[in-house]
């Protein structure tokens, strides 16, 4: 019983102190440079031509990253502000999730028209 209540407590820790991750800007602020920081390594928000490659940290605890878009440009890893009229409004990346909505469209709509070929024009077709 000693050693069971002492192996959970160490896992317990364990998990807690690998799961530490920092965030300087407080998560996805693509208008101030951040640094994450996640066990003695340091991520830093970077420009990537008009867009910002922002760190966060996940709700896992894990320093993740995603690009997002700076209408009046990127500078030194902050999307920067201004007071006039947006250069371009940067287009949108297609995410995984509108990839699978097509994908899962298109299946419904194919099952549909095997559907309706086999079960409504073809006994059509033999009553005559």
């Amino acid at each position: 019983m000693k050693y069971t209540i002492f192996i959970i407590t160490f896992i317990l820790l364990t998990a807690s102190v690998a799961a530490q991750c920092t965030d300087s800007d407080g998560g996805k602020n693509k208008y101030e440079l951040g640094t994450v920081t996640e066990q003695e390594e340091i991520f830093s928000d970077t420009c990537e031509e008009e867009n910002i490659q922002e760190y966060f940290c996940s709700v896992e605890g894990v320093a993740s990253y995603t690009l997002l878009p700076c209408v009046n440009g990127c500078l030194d890893g902050a999307c920067q502000l201004a007071n006039e009229v947006p250069k371009a409004a940067a287009p949108e990346e297609e995410t995984d999730s509108n990839i699978k909505l097509y994908f899962y469209t298109f299946i419904i709509l194919l099952t549909l028209g095997i559907y309706i070929y086999i079960f409504k024009w073809k006994k059509k077709k033999k009553r005559y």
